[in-house]
């Protein structure tokens, strides 16, 4: 690769690489729409858009102003970990580029640089759509914000590279605790001078300054360092895909990527019940298949934080008629669940009897939503008549789940084509 007779240069390759992504992504988005999607409803939709929000700048309504600004520095610490330090560099670099290093630095400054770039614009659109939001808070004013904005930026940039550096360089459980208090050392540098700066200016510009700093430093690491290319190619598929992965998130199922040599929960997945029949051992499978599962962990904090709040507005004794009508979508939706857990390969391929099914999704059903029934007909319970309500009210409430889960036992626990694709089989000899 010789420069003379050779029309490649490393920055030359960089821009391809950039220029390629960018056609890639825009072919994705054309697969969901096209002029007339552009016309009829995103430029539509920016209009409506931007009229309230002019509205909303000059007179800011009352349910914004009861908004505390403080609460955006909760959308910004998440915005921190949402960056990615690109590098552009590909598979086939490993063998072509390898004895290159010039080559290999000019892609992974490029994409620091590219990085920079597309984290300004990212951040700078956030702060205006919240800039009727964030001007009530007293103590930023207009070059508060603005330094408040270059402050978050330069936090995106110093999270972003960090987290490559480790990544890089560490694996396993090491990788994990680094992350963890990276992240955290990281929220608090940012928070702490948010919170704390008074609408000081020079505060908040030598904050920026020692972003920035951190950031230059690591970014000179990343680029001196020799190896590491694995958490560069995965950021990289991760960055090439994320489109494509967003329109396909409601279609395509995606299987969890396992990153563990055994389950975190249950790793010595011995016996949860007594009972040793075929519908106790269908109750475990599900009980561990459940909850390993990190996915579920979100449902269950939804499936407590959001009726935990309609249960306080409303009255007391609506309260109670509340619980027990979300107990009874707990069932409706864990025995969907199980339905469609019973419906994977590796479990229907057995020969299970109906009544172990049944057996085993009303074993399941009732563990798995104890805890929110009970957690359901406290709250309820405090509402109604206070400590005496709760205490009265919890084991009602385990009362009143098992006969919920009682009453739909004799419900199909499977889905309908293997139900029936198990009784045509007919018996061996």
């Amino acid at each position: 690769m010789r420069e003379t007779g050779n029309p490649w240069t490393p920055v030359r390759l960089l821009l391809s690489r950039i220029a390629r992504f960018w056609r890639e992504q825009i072919k994705i988005w054309k697969t969901v729409g096209d002029w007339t999607v552009l016309l009829y409803i995103v430029v539509p939709g920016l209009w409506i858009f931007g009229g309230i929000w002019l509205e909303m700048l000059r007179e800011p309504p009352g349910w914004l102003r009861a908004l505390p600004p403080e609460l955006a520095i909760v959308l910004f610490v998440i915005l921190l970990f949402t960056g990615r330090l690109r590098t552009f560099l590909e598979e086939a670099d490993v063998l072509i580029l390898l004895q290159r290093q010039r080559w290999i630095r000019t892609l992974k400054l490029g994409g620091a640089v590219y990085t920079l770039a597309a984290q300004a614009v990212t951040t700078a659109l956030l702060f205006t759509v919240l800039l009727p939001w964030l001007r009530l808070h007293e103590d930023f004013d207009a070059a508060g914000l603005a330094l408040w904005a270059v402050f978050t930026l330069a936090c995106r940039l110093l999270t972003a590279t960090v987290v490559r550096l480790a990544a890089s360089r560490l694996r396993g459980w090491r990788l994990w605790m680094a992350d963890a208090a990276l992240g955290c050392a990281l929220i608090a540098f940012y928070a702490a001078p948010v919170l704390t700066a008074d609408n000081s200016h020079a505060v908040m510009g030598a904050c920026c300054a020692i972003a920035f700093a951190g950031w230059a430093a690591a970014v000179v690491l990343t680029v001196r360092r020799r190896g590491g290319y694995e958490a560069d190619l995965a950021a990289e598929l991760g960055a090439r895909t994320a489109s494509a992965n967003l329109l396909l998130a409601t279609v395509v199922e995606k299987k969890p990527k396992p990153m563990w040599r055994r389950p975190v929960v249950f790793p010595r997945s011995g016996r949860l019940l007594r009972a040793s029949d075929p519908g106790a051992v269908l109750a475990e499978m599900r009980i561990k298949a459940f909850l390993r599962q990190l996915r579920h962990l979100g449902q269950g904090f939804r499936l407590l934080g959001i009726p935990t709040a309609a249960l306080i507005s409303v009255p007391g004794w609506l309260s109670l008629i509340l619980a027990a009508v979300l107990m009874m979508l707990v069932a409706s939706w864990l025995q969907r669940e199980w339905r469609e857990w019973a419906d994977e390969p590796f479990i229907a391929q057995f020969r299970w009897e109906e009544a172990a099914v049944r057996r085993g999704a009303a074993l399941s059903r009732f563990r798995l939503g104890l805890l929110a029934a009970a957690w359901y007909a406290g709250v309820a319970g405090w509402m109604f008549a206070g400590p005496a309500g709760l205490l009265t009210g919890v084991p009602a409430g385990i009362g009143l789940w098992a006969l919920i889960n009682l009453a739909m036992k004799d419900l199909p626990a499977r889905k309908r084509r293997v139900a029936a694709e198990t009784a045509a089989e007919p018996d061996e000899p």
